[in-house]
């Protein structure tokens, strides 16, 4: 990552540290969901890791809280209102070193990032929430931190979201790197949903210019 990239990724997050709000829930992929609306909208796959990073950038710990996106052009101004796709599962106390898979129906669409928010603690009296919004994320109008786009029948996966230590706490998009890991991650979706036909899901990871490299699968 260019340390150019890395230095305004870092802007986006310093400045406010506010507490977290409370949101819409979102539109869980089901057997019913899937069977009703599957062929009109669009199923996303994203995975996030909750748990706490140790040792990171300089804090004793950091730990992504939110993750939102608007369906753009975005309807939502404020800060504070609820992101179109929004995760925020990340528990207070106890934690699990591992990805939560998560699969939602969502209108098709292009998605911008909308909405971050992160936890970062120096000590256990010293901790910090530093919130990012559509203020900066949305500026004009326009995404700043990154998109995904899913159309009407597709089944996206966008990406593995989790904290990244280099220079300031920050989130970071991984992915599942190469075709039997990917294939090996579709399988427990076919286990879960046996009506998806996961030979065609497409890997369309977020693109963003500061949490994330760009890669294909071959």
């Amino acid at each position: 990552m260019p340390i150019h990239a890395i230095d305004r990724a870092c802007t986006l997050f310093l400045g406010l540290f506010l507490s977290s709000a409370t949101f819409a829930q979102n539109v869980p992929l089901t057997h019913d969901t899937y069977a009703a609306e599957g062929a009109s909208k669009a199923v996303v796959l994203i995975s996030v890791r909750w748990d706490r990073k140790w040792k990171c950038a300089g804090y004793e710990n950091a730990q992504l809280r939110v993750l939102g996106f608007d369906r753009m052009p975005s309807q939502h101004a404020a800060n504070d209102e609820r992101a179109d796709l929004l995760l925020d599962d990340a528990p207070l106390v106890m934690t699990k070193p591992a990805f939560d898979d998560y699969a939602f129906l969502v209108e098709p669409g292009e998605y911008a990032l909308s909405r971050l928010q992160i936890k970062a603690a120096k000590s256990a009296s010293d901790i910090r929430y530093s919130r990012v919004g559509r203020d900066r994320l949305l500026k004009d109008g326009k995404a700043q931190g990154g998109t995904f786009t899913a159309e009407a029948g597709e089944v996206v996966y966008v990406g593995h979201f989790y904290i990244d230590c280099y220079a300031e706490p920050a989130m970071w998009r991984y992915y599942m790197e190469g075709r039997e890991a990917f294939d090996e991650y579709l399988a427990e979706w076919k286990k879960k949903f046996p009506e998806l036909d996961t030979s065609k899901v497409k890997f369309r990871l977020f693109k963003s210019p500061y949490f994330g490299r760009d890669y294909e699968l071959e």
